[in-house]
């Protein structure tokens, strides 16, 4: 004897998932394209035509590029994130905490052909603004410094998490000599200033 189910029902999960395919396969085609062609040279009719579809069936999950630009960080961001809480694990002391978690990241961004392509010249700008506004990165970031910083409230964390991300910015769109220099620039001038009195 079969259960009936109630009208809908049977296809409502089906609308989820191939929703979740589409725009999976979309951001996957869309990253390839910034690897090949650059952040800025990928449009919405050409990003349309690489994955296989009418802009229209492509404008129906992302209004525009600015939104489909907001998605791929904020997937980058969460993967990202990932490697940042592995990363610093097994570090105790809350300076040496931030100064890995700030190496991984700009490690891992600039490891992926992908994420590097966002910090060349013509595209730093734009992905400086989608930084600071992305709310993958500001929940990692704060849910990251809530852990160093357990006694701030959420507005300084806020504000700090927000100044966190100018610094990995900064250190992506302009590298210093080598990794060592880097974390020794961290160590020196954002550790104190991210851990200092709240």
């Amino acid at each position: 004897m079969s259960r009936s189910m109630p009208e809908g029902s049977r296809t409502d999960w089906l609308a989820t998932e191939r929703t979740d395919l589409a725009t999976t396969r979309i951001l996957d085609v869309a990253e390839q394209l910034f690897v090949e062609h650059g952040v800025s040279a990928v449009t919405m009719r050409g990003l349309a035509k690489a994955v296989g579809c009418s802009r229209a069936t492509l404008y129906r999950y992302y209004a525009g590029k600015a939104e489909l630009l907001a998605a791929y960080v904020d997937r980058a961001a969460t993967d990202l994130g990932a490697s940042v809480a592995a990363a610093v694990g097994d570090e105790s002391d809350p300076g040496d905490r931030l100064v890995a978690a700030v190496a991984t990241a700009v490690a891992g961004v600039r490891s992926n052909p992908a994420l590097s392509a966002w910090f060349v010249a013509d595209s730093a700008g734009r992905s400086t603004s989608l930084a600071l506004v992305s709310p993958a990165i500001e929940q990692l970031t704060v849910g990251f410094l809530t852990e160093i910083l357990p006694t701030a409230d959420l507005d300084d964390l806020r504000e700090r998490a927000r100044w966190l991300v100018r610094v990995i910015v900064s250190l992506l769109t302009g590298p210093a000599a080598s990794e060592l220099e880097e974390r020794a620039l961290v160590q020196r001038f954002v550790v104190p200033v991210i851990l200092g009195s709240n």
